[in-house]
């Protein structure tokens, strides 16, 4: 099997996983008005499933290194298909919360970028890696774009239940098997697991000298601001979309614009920042999202100006994600990459967890929701300084390498 028809399938497993749980938003409203919640209750089962998923992090970092991401990729989409037939029958929002927010939660640990991109990593050379990640990682907001628009129609013109039971057995049925059977391990990596394994668990040497690093410290803080803005959109766009007096399928299509941008910013960031360097192709990135939250709260006049917007919001959200993981290899090395997405991502978590609260309790209070787009572009902005910061602070760094490479380190300027 060639390296590029694995990526192909990493991307389609992808596709069924995260298209199925970020599309969360569409039940918003329905479950709302089935057990007569507020905007800010109804979005708790999001929040809790990215507190869980912060929380479970750093140990599913660890078990990537340690047993590899293909068995773990594979738990989390079982696990995931448990949450939503969990979430199917759940007779009010704490039954809700217990089955989306833990079992989702976890399992989306087990199925974020950080194993798919180590997966896609461990079979390319760094002149190629941002390329084959990005292109692998696109299925995720392509999932978006494919199922919101479907489950929005099946949770409001259907059932809402029915709708998280489809998304189980797309996930049990399709998902499962194409990752069993073609998502496989270099041969030569076995010996690296082992490798890892021995070098200890959570936390050894390379890791503690990594993140007293200031790169560390950058990059946490650059996540935040991308977790709590790209989770508040997928929690809150077709809320938006509604307030503004479209349909909830305006609002599930806003999403798939996300997912369509999101998946082009995948694969041309991943290129961009092979050709350009991954710290400026990251700031553009970081500073188009806030652009986008700008407009977002400011000119949505019609539908056509939503779709554009969520658009131009949508596209670099894999942008900064793809190269992201990309530094993150570079900077610490592949022997301790899972780890360190890991620790990274839980500063991520804490944005995601609080994004979705957070916007539906300043939309609460101020009956709109432009304080809290205007809030998210700030971060945004932040998060793009913090970009500037971790390439001064990341010169010096030494990348901790368990496989050997024969293609020269990329630059990184």
């Amino acid at each position: 099997m060639g390296n590029w028809f694995f990526v192909a399938i990493a991307m389609l497993v992808a596709f069924i996983a995260s298209g199925d749980r970020l599309a969360y938003g569409v039940f918003v409203v329905p479950v709302s008005e089935a057990f007569n919640l507020t905007r800010s209750q109804a979005v708790l089962p999001v929040s809790v499933a990215m507190a869980v998923w912060g929380v479970s992090q750093p140990f599913i970092g660890s078990m990537l290194d340690t047993y590899g991401p293909r068995r773990i990729i594979l738990a989390g989409l079982a696990l995931m298909s448990l949450g939503f037939l969990a979430s199917a029958v759940s007779q009010n929002l704490v039954q809700l919360m217990l089955g989306y927010g833990l079992f989702v939660g976890i399992a989306s640990g087990g199925l974020a970028t950080a194993a798919f991109g180590l997966l896609i990593s461990r079979r390319f050379g760094v002149q190629q890696r941002g390329r084959a990640i990005g292109f692998a990682l696109a299925g995720i907001p392509l999932g978006t774009l494919a199922f919101a628009p479907f489950i929005s129609f099946m949770a409001n013109s259907w059932n809402w239940r029915w709708a998280f039971v489809v998304m189980a057995a797309i996930v049990l049925l399709i998902g499962l098997p194409l990752g069993y059977l073609f998502l496989k391990e270099p041969r030569h990596v076995e010996g690296a697991q082992a490798q890892n394994f021995k070098a200890g668990s959570l936390f050894n040497k390379d890791i503690l000298r990594a993140i007293k690093s200031r790169a560390y410290l950058f990059l946490l803080l650059a996540y935040f601001g991308c977790g709590s803005s790209g989770q508040f959109l997928q929690a809150h766009l077709p809320a938006i979309a509604r307030d503004h007096g479209f349909s909830p399928q305006v609002g599930a299509l806003g999403l798939g614009m996300i997912g369509a941008g999101g998946a082009v910013g995948a694969m041309i960031g991943g290129w961009l920042s092979d050709r350009f360097g991954r710290f400026k192709v990251l700031i553009a990135g970081y500073l188009m999202r806030a652009a986008g939250f700008f407009m977002l709260a400011f000119f949505v006049s019609d539908t056509t100006s939503f779709y554009t917007i969520a658009l131009v919001a949508g596209l670099p959200i894999f942008l900064t994600v793809t190269v992201t993981q990309t530094v993150v290899f570079e900077v610490f090395g592949t022997r301790i990459a899972g780890r360190m997405l890991g620790l990274i991502f839980v500063l991520h978590q804490v944005g995601s967890t609080l994004g979705p609260w957070v916007g539906g309790k300043l939309y609460e209070s101020t009956d709109s929701y432009q304080l809290a787009l205007l809030i998210g572009t700030g971060l945004l902005s932040f998060s793009a300084l913090c970009v500037w910061l971790l390439k001064e602070s990341s010169k010096n760094m030494k990348p901790v390498e368990v496989i050997v490479e024969t293609a020269p380190r990329a630059a990184t300027t």
